[in-house]
């Protein structure tokens, strides 16, 4: 007559228990998870993580950059999660001259006013841009490379057309 749990059959009853509490909690912890606050620094690594996808894909903020959206396969998706672009925030590109042109003008979206706009490319890469604003300035590559925090628009200017050669030698990347 047998009155009592084998040690092995103990370990196993703890093991299914362990492993069901797991699966739960852990689709819990996901299920409230919310998207990570999206800085200068890390636009373009949270854009990715929190839209998967194998398409183009346009991020864009209206509302002086309260709000932000994502266009994608003709449909846009409002970013759920925090945005900190910073206050006074300006863009800036280079013009065929190699000069520092400021962007004024996004476009707009249904009579709104776009603050700010960035493209990512199924390839990986995306727009190349100079963020400005009261934090610093940041420099924002389209190919390889981290953004970067920098000292002045003068450093960023300098890491753009550094890449601009890197580019246009194609054995730098072989």
């Amino acid at each position: 007559m047998r009155q009592a749990f084998t040690l092995i059959e103990l370990i196993i009853v703890v093991m299914l228990i362990s492993l069901m509490s797991f699966l739960v909690f852990s689709e819990a912890v996901q299920q409230t998870k919310k998207p990570d606050t999206i800085t200068p620094l890390n636009l373009k690594s949270v854009i990715k993580t929190e839209f998967p996808s194998n398409e183009d894909m346009e991020f864009f903020c209206i509302q002086n950059c309260r709000d932000c959206y994502i266009a994608r396969g003709g449909n846009i998706l409002p970013f759920k999660g925090n945005i900190n672009l910073g206050s006074n925030l300006e863009v800036y590109k280079m013009d065929k001259n190699n000069q520092l042109v400021k962007i004024e003008n996004f476009g707009r979206v249904k009579d709104n006013r776009i603050c700010f706009r960035f493209t990512l490319y199924k390839n990986g890469s995306s727009t190349e841009l100079i963020i400005s604003n009261d934090s610093g300035v940041y420099y924002l590559p389209s190919y390889f490379g981290k953004p970067m925090k920098l000292e002045d628009l003068d450093k960023a200017k300098e890491l753009w057309l550094k890449e601009d050669i890197n580019l246009r030698d194609s054995g730098n990347y072989y």
